[in-house]
């Protein structure tokens, strides 16, 4: 029995043994499956990871590539506006007005709000070459060439707007400039009413200048007619004028003189009413002529310059008795301004004389004169600056085309004299406030059987520019 038990220990032991390595290799089997488990979802995070790495490093390089191309476009849109910027000038000014207007000859004055906007645009074309458009509120009709006010109270309407200026300056060379189009008046002025500021003559400009000398040429339509029957209403209405001057520095006193000549041809026996005389036959019609019959300036409306009632004087004109302007404008103008410094005040006095060579021989009553002088004391620029100005004028009937007057003063008419006074004051920068105030005669010819009639006007403005 013992043997027995010796035998089985024995065999249990060596069977023992026997199964060890077995079970042991069971073991190391399921831990290397394990591991090898691990190392494959070690290796897929890997690669997921490197996708991931690989995903970003392109979409990094897109994004460098992107910011580059932005970095260009940038700096082609930087560069083009630097060039816009430098090539394009903007301009622009916003007038709000109160007016009021006694004529002696009403029962009542008139008291009116106006508006006027200009906008406008300068570039270079190239080196030489400069243009100008200029937008601006038109005056109610377009029917008033020497304003660009458009009176408030007409039933909220819409406010018309056109081309105020357009036109092209050529730098011909370092002395002369050419230019075309519609443009600001072209030859050198004072502060006087003989010229309306905001006319804007329509043709060529040759200018020259060199050092204290100046000159200029101007030709201009006013009036382009087309008529295949008759010579008379054929002919065209223009401009031509030339002037020339100097402005220079003695001591502390800027001088500047200037001698123009301005001849308008196709003025004389234009017919300036509608209406059809009582001494006209039966059956006479009188029809307005172009420009001259758009209601204002020469339009059905003299506005001071002399008329006769008849046929044209000139032989190819119309026969119809109707109601013309009596003379030829050949007006020669001699300007003279002196500014200088009194005290800390800036200081500026002018002359400004006119005489129209037109006037017809036979007219024994001649009134072909017209004279302005005044004064403006420091000036409104900066802001909290001011200045003060005084000008007397006296403008006979046909001593300036009524075209070019000043339609404020007096009411627009020649046949006027009187004073106006200035005074200006600036508050903030590009805000101006102005008054003006004119106390004129009308109708001043002793000749004439109109009676002489006070005309006072007042002006408040407040002035933007932008």
């Amino acid at each position: 029995m013992k043997a027995l038990f010796k035998k089985t220990l024995m065999a249990g032991s060596v069977a023992a043994l026997l199964s060890a390595p077995a079970f042991a290799q069971s073991a190391d089997a399921s831990k290397l499956d394990d591991i090898a488990r691990q190392l494959q979802s070690l290796k897929e995070q890997n690669e997921r990871l490197q996708a991931e790495v690989e995903y970003l490093k392109s979409n990094a390089k897109e994004e460098r590539k992107q910011i580059a191309s932005d970095e260009v476009v940038l700096t082609a849109l930087n560069t083009t506006a630097s060039v816009a910027a430098n090539k394009y000038t903007w301009s622009g000014d916003f007038r709000y007005r109160h007016e009021n207007m006694a004529p002696e000859e009403n029962l009542t004055t008139r008291n009116r709000e106006r508006i006027r906007v200009r906008f406008g645009v300068g570039g270079k074309v190239n080196d030489t070459v400069n243009f100008k458009l200029q937008l601006s509120t038109t005056n109610s009709g377009n029917d008033n060439y020497r304003s660009t006010n458009q009176t408030l109270g007409t039933e909220w309407d819409r406010k018309p707007v056109s081309f105020d200026q357009a036109y092209v300056d050529w730098k011909a060379s370092d002395t002369a400039n050419l230019v075309l189009g519609k443009m600001p008046i072209p030859w050198v002025t004072t502060v006087s009413y003989l010229f309306d500021k905001d006319l804007t003559p329509e043709g060529a400009a040759l200018k020259y200048v060199r050092g204290p000398l100046f000159a200029g040429a101007y030709f201009g339509a006013i009036n382009e007619r087309d008529s295949g029957t008759n010579a008379m209403a054929a002919k065209d209405a223009d401009l031509w004028a030339t002037q020339v001057g100097f402005k220079k520095a003695v001591g502390k006193v800027t001088f500047t003189g200037a001698v123009g000549y301005f001849q308008l041809n196709g003025i004389r026996d234009r017919v300036i009413s509608a209406a059809v005389p009582s001494s006209a036959p039966a059956g006479t019609s009188c029809s307005l002529d172009g420009a001259f019959g758009s209601g204002q300036g020469t339009g059905n409306n003299a506005f001071g310059n002399s008329t006769y009632v008849g046929a044209a004087l000139d032989a190819t004109g119309s026969s119809a008795v109707c109601t013309r302007l009596l003379n030829d404008y050949k007006l020669l103008e001699v300007l003279g301004q002196a500014d200088f410094v009194a005290g800390k005040y800036p200081l500026s006095l002018f002359v400004d004389y006119m005489q129209n060579n037109g006037v017809v021989a036979s007219q024994t009553n001649k009134q072909d004169t017209g004279y302005s002088a005044g004064v403006l004391f420091n000036k409104a620029a900066a802001a909290k600056t001011w200045e003060l100005g005084y000008v007397y004028q006296k403008v006979e009937k046909d001593g300036v085309w009524t075209g070019f007057h000043d339609s404020d003063f007096g009411g627009g008419l020649t046949d006027t004299s009187g004073s106006v006074f200035k005074a200006a004051y600036v508050p903030a920068t590009n805000w101006t406030l102005n008054a003006t105030y004119f106390v004129d005669n009308r109708f001043i010819d002793k000749a004439d059987s109109a009676a002489t009639k006070n005309y006072n006007r007042l002006q408040l403005d407040l002035n933007y520019k932008f």
